[in-house]
């Protein structure tokens, strides 16, 4: 899975629309507590992350 961009501001903006995309799906399931994240990568592995905490 994945999909190559050009640098780090498009795969932001990729994983941020993706986020918000699959937050319109959950559509008030993501309880309170519970920790959600989105791990995006470039060809080397370098890990950045779109994180969303949850709290009660």
């Amino acid at each position: 899975m994945g999909e190559n961009l050009p640098d780090k501001d498009a795969a932001w903006k990729e994983a941020t629309i993706t986020a918000g995309q699959l937050f319109e799906d959950i559509d008030g399931g993501l309880k309170p507590g519970v920790e959600w994240r989105m791990k995006v990568t470039d060809e080397a592995g370098n890990l950045g992350r779109v994180l969303i905490n949850s709290y009660s």
